[in-house]
């Protein structure tokens, strides 16, 4: 009997069996707004289907060393934005290379005026939301610039006049008009500028290139519940007011798994030695990570849980 027990509680944290049984669900009472972003509502592909008769995707471009990681926010019966009072967009990027990290707010409108107008107060909500979220878990050291893209088929007409009062704040928002599949990969991976508002949408047709390991990790292979090992016992508190984050990754071996653990103050990434190891650490710095976001890494054996 104390055989089976034994037997059905490392059934119960493994993590490769984890991974297999996530549900797409987010998760309040052992997650928090960060968390629940980074492990439920991220895009593989970043592709997204049609909507408003707009669609779009973001190709990540071969001659970049960079991630781009699509997240939805809107998310119908199981929004991340959970108080309903509140307006939230379609979508948002993150697109990170040696030099910048863009966060990209994506609204998909029709042609009626008023919620064209609803859009972009549901891109200027999220970001607020961002900035206090990221404020208050991640690294001060880590530098976001901030935009937003009003995406509509053409012959909309999009509220100009109030996206460059916005965009005087230093905020911009391109009203981007297009009828087929957008690639918005150039309007993601850059800083955009007041001056481009006005122009029209130049299509591109972009080469994918292979994924970084790390961005396979992030998008695809985050853990819906945290393994009780030796560094959870030590770093992790479930106090209601928690700060930082707390995210189990599976690794693509399908048997190891790395912690990352985030404050205000550092970053801290827990792995044991494996074939993965150097690859992440090389890609980090190739990202300049490992200074934005004061990252350390740690050894703590995973001596108290067994696969």
């Amino acid at each position: 009997m104390k055989q089976d027990k034994k037997k059905q509680m490392k059934q119960k944290n493994n993590p490769a069996q984890i991974l297999k049984d996530k549900k797409d669900k987010l998760d309040w009472q052992n997650f928090n707004f960060l968390e629940n972003l980074l492990v439920f509502c991220t895009v593989p592909g970043r592709s997204v289907p049609k909507e408003s008769r707009v669609h779009f995707r973001i190709t990540l471009d071969s001659e970049n060393q960079a991630i781009c990681i699509l997240f939805e926010i809107d998310r119908r019966n199981d929004p991340l934005i959970r108080n309903q009072a509140l307006k939230r967009p379609d979508y948002m990027s993150v697109y990170i290379d040696s030099n910048s990290c863009i966060c990209t707010i994506i609204e998909m409108k029709g042609k009626n005026h008023n919620s064209l107008e609803n859009g972009i107060e549901q891109i200027l909500k999220l970001k607020e939301i961002l900035q206090t979220e990221i404020s208050n878990h991640l690294p001060s050291k880590l530098k976001i610039k901030y935009q937003g893209i009003l995406l509509t088929p053409y012959n909309s007409q999009p509220p100009l006049k109030k996206i460059a009062e916005i965009a005087s704040t230093d905020f911009i928002i391109l009203p981007i008009q297009y009828n087929n599949k957008a690639e918005l990969f150039p309007y993601v991976s850059r800083k955009n500028e007041i001056t481009e508002i006005s122009k029209k949408y130049n299509h591109q047709e972009i080469t994918e290139s292979t994924a970084l390991l790390i961005e396979e990790i992030l998008t695809t292979r985050a853990l819906p519940k945290r393994i009780p090992d030796e560094y959870y016992s030590k770093n992790f508190s479930n106090s209601q007011d928690r700060e930082g984050i707390y995210i189990n990754y599976l690794l693509p071996n399908d048997t190891d798994y790395i912690t990352l653990l985030s404050n205000t103050t550092l970053t801290e990434i827990n792995m044991e030695e494996n074939e993965y190891m150097k690859e992440i650490i090389e890609e980090l710095k190739l990202l300049n990570l490992i200074d934005r976001l004061a990252i350390k890494f740690s050894n703590t054996q995973i001596s108290n849980y067994d696969n």
